[in-house]
């Protein structure tokens, strides 16, 4: 009798909490888990990655190692879309870099292919004397111009996606395979 009353009192005892280690680490995993993980079937949100062809840097234009929108990316943006021949910098707009996630995400691809962004005046000069497809007054020269393709995606596709939503230039590379978006005045050409 002794012995069954100890059990019942035992029993109403709060218990103390004794956990193993690998029971601690997995109720922290699971505490530091944000969102909902994808369902069989579902696609998992995937970072957009930019590749740039001249300083062969690549860099996630999204998720949380993204650059980042507004002032605060400002030194990130500069920084990945320099002048490949000066090193030099312009402030590339977050608008430009938005409108390339965009066209990604339209798309569906997860790779973009930078050609040129910023482009030193002295380097525009250069290119001008050898004869290549640049404009005096080139809008990259203002940090204000980005050229680049998506991988697997037909240039006219998605030069005419950009005419029918980029609000400034939009020009059209069809033999190099590359567009060019800038946020100057609403306007087209085509180049080779």
């Amino acid at each position: 009798m002794l012995t069954l009353a100890l059990a019942a009192v035992l029993a109403q005892a709060p218990q103390a909490q004794v956990s193993s280690k690998k029971e601690a680490y997995l109720a922290d995993k699971q505490a530091a888990r944000t969102g909902r993980p994808a369902r069989a079937g579902q696609r998992a949100d995937q970072p957009v990655w930019a590749n740039n062809l001249r300083t062969h840097e690549i860099r996630a234009l999204t998720g949380p190692a993204g650059v980042a929108d507004g002032p605060a990316g400002q030194a990130d943006r500069s920084g990945f879309f320099r002048c490949w021949f000066t090193h030099g910098q312009g402030p590339i707009p977050a608008a430009l870099v938005a409108r390339i996630n965009a066209a990604a995400a339209h798309f569906d691809v997860r790779e973009v292919r930078i050609i040129s962004g910023y482009r030193a005046p002295k380097y525009n000069l250069l290119l001008a004397k050898k004869g290549h497809e640049v404009a005096n007054n080139s809008q990259h020269t203002d940090a204000n111009a980005i050229d680049f393709f998506l991988p697997g995606v037909e240039t006219r596709a998605l030069y005419d996606w950009l005419l029918a939503v980029h609000p400034g230039g939009v020009g059209f590379y069809p033999v190099s395979e590359f567009v060019h978006i800038d946020l100057g005045r609403k306007r087209t050409w085509r180049g080779t």
